[in-house]
């Protein structure tokens, strides 16, 4: 295993002198067609999620209805979401190449952006369980949020993210081994006194994964017993078969409480082994350099990587796309492209030249009625859509 994944060398920025190094995105020996399967499933998780994130953010921005106070949440989680993915091409392209060959500047900064973004992810989520938590819960069953809070509480988990991980591009570097390859990997500073390892990647997971998805199962497991315990006390309540109007409430409290159910399992499931991974790295890395049975390899990290990375595809789809808001903003979307193309068609002589159409007078007649100066000025607003 160490001849893939850890490699000797010779630290002598840290003190530390002759030790294995964890690879990280670089894995060597033969693998096969290995590392262009998992380059190609990075590059179709890079494409999805920058299409779906860009759409959230788009339609926020752009329709007015959409400017609700959860959505400034679902506008930072796609945000995250966006940095967090563009991260991919050059993971892809360290997995195809093995050798690190992008320099100590990206080897430095991408696992920042990637710890920042975990972060922020997260706690974004984790914000959204709280705020429907207290609008479902909490008595007078409203958020306690405005604009101006949810915009300021998004700030801060950048901001916190952002000082909390300022260790991560100081101790990530480019490291040359005895072999003569180059790898981008973590070395912690030494010190005779204080387990600098420990004291930072102990707080740093229980802050930036357990304590969010712990925070986040108990709103949801909250939200869960409310409405299964109000959807109880309602059909008992009922001497009578339901009206139609009670049956699809029903179907709509049904239909939260598999949500919130998919919600927790899809969040624990996609963090849960990043989290792992990073715990078993820190006990690889306390090994003596006689102890060569390591737990981890780089494709382990890898695919747990590819795992969380799968949240910037599921958290559009969970937070906007079945959201009937957001489902209600993508058909008028689409209908307004489709009216769009079809206006400017009309506008195109049959060799295909632009024809200049005349200005429309007030008394042409549309269907049946006089046409006014709004009617023209709503066809123009259409076509600058």
């Amino acid at each position: 295993m160490a001849d893939t994944s850890y490699l000797f060398g010779d630290d002598e920025i840290d003190g530390w002198g002759q030790r294995y190094f964890f690879t990280f995105f670089s894995e060597f020996g033969d693998r096969g067609n290995v590392p262009y399967v998992e380059a190609a499933v990075l590059v179709a998780t890079l494409v999805i999620s920058v299409i779906s994130n860009l759409f959230i953010i788009i339609a926020v921005l752009r329709y007015r209805q959409l400017l609700k106070l959860p959505n400034y949440f679902v506008v930072n989680l796609a945000a995250a979401d966006l940095v967090f993915a563009l991260g991919i091409p050059i993971i892809a392209y360290a997995r195809i190449t093995h050798e690190w060959l992008l320099g100590p500047w990206v080897c430095r900064i991408l696992p920042y952006t990637q710890f920042v973004c975990g972060f922020v992810l997260l706690w974004t989520l984790t914000l959204i369980s709280i705020d429907r938590h207290r609008c479902l819960c909490v008595p007078p069953y409203r958020s306690p949020l405005n604009a101006e809070r949810a915009g300021l509480c998004c700030l801060a988990t950048w901001i916190i993210a952002a000082i909390l991980f300022i260790p991560v591009p100081v101790w990530f570097r480019e490291q040359e081994v005895y072999s003569g390859q180059k790898i981008c990997t973590m070395v912690f500073p030494r010190s005779p006194s204080i387990n600098i390892s420990l004291a930072f990647t102990l707080p740093t997971v229980l802050l930036a994964a357990v304590l969010p998805m712990a925070t986040l199962v108990h709103h949801y497991y909250s939200i869960f017993k409310k409405i299964r315990s109000l959807r109880t006390r309602w059909l008992s309540s009922m001497s009578k078969l339901p009206s139609p109007n009670e049956e699809q409430r029903l179907s709509r409290h049904v239909r939260v409480v598999r949500l919130l159910v998919l919600n927790v399992l899809l969040v624990l499931s996609m963090w849960t082994p990043i989290t792992l991974v990073v715990g078993l790295i820190y006990m690889d890395g306390r090994r003596e350099n006689a102890d060569t049975h390591f737990f981890l390899r780089s494709h382990h990290f890898i695919w747990a990587l590819q795992i969380a990375l799968l949240s910037t595809i599921v958290n559009p789809i969970l937070y906007g796309l079945l959201s009937d808001h957001f489902r209600t903003c993508l058909k008028k979307i689409h209908s307004l492209s489709k009216r769009k193309k079809a206006l400017s068609r009309d506008f195109l002589n049959t060799d295909g030249t632009l024809s200049r159409s005349p200005k429309p007078a007030l008394s042409t007649e549309r269907d049946g009625h006089p046409r006014t100066r709004a009617d023209s000025l709503a066809s123009h607003q259409i076509l600058a859509v």
